[in-house]
């Protein structure tokens, strides 16, 4: 499989691709020229006509991360460990190298009733149908518990048999119990709330 992206990484910035250096992408981003100049918005923001509103680092595509939607009623945190391309109706996290259980520990968290009611009471902030964005200003503020804590190591592993398991089928229980340690690594209980 081959991807058509037209930005690249030059001296640590991203910038459009020149289409001089490649010509059957450029002929087939002529032959689409009509919709793609009609973004105005693209050429608004001084960019070139082919270029995708909110470029990504195809670097980045590779190795694990937490993916995550901008709107949705609750929580919607999931580890991809595919190197999948994310849609632009997603954001995503990667850890620093050798950080992996990081993710793990967000995802946990961020899949947390915990992390609906601080959400809730930190942002206020619903759209229609009582959905909420996560964006990078709300998701950055979500707490992390200490990652060196017993308890937080103990989220991390319940958090990856979580994913294999769900891999087959759910599995209640094992939500409930990841959920309430969620809760305790915050000193609180979901009683208590």
């Amino acid at each position: 499989m081959r991807i058509l992206y037209p930005h690249e990484v030059v001296n640590d910035r991203r910038r459009a691709v020149d289409l001089q250096a490649y010509p059957l992408s450029r002929a087939y981003l002529e032959s689409h020229r009509d919709v793609l100049t009609g973004r105005s918005y693209v050429l608004e923001a001084g960019r070139e006509w082919y270029e995708i509103w909110v470029p990504q680092n195809p670097a980045d595509w590779s190795g694990p991360k937490l993916v995550f939607r901008d709107i949705s009623e609750r929580p919607t945190f999931w580890m991809d460990l595919d190197d999948t391309i994310v849609n632009g109706d997603c954001y995503w996290l990667k850890p620093e190298p050798g950080k992996d259980d990081l993710l793990w520990l967000a995802l946990a968290v961020a899949n947390s009733s915990f992390i609906e009611k601080f959400y809730d009471c930190r942002f206020n902030n619903k759209l229609y149908a009582g959905r909420r964005r996560f964006i990078t200003q709300y998701v950055e503020q979500f707490p992390i518990p200490d990652p060196d804590a017993a308890l937080s190591r103990r989220i991390v592993g319940r958090a990856k048999r979580l994913f294999e398991r769900l891999a087959e089928s759910d599995d209640a229980e094992l939500e409930a119990e990841l959920d309430a340690m969620v809760w305790q690594s915050f000193g609180l209980s979901v009683e208590k709330v």
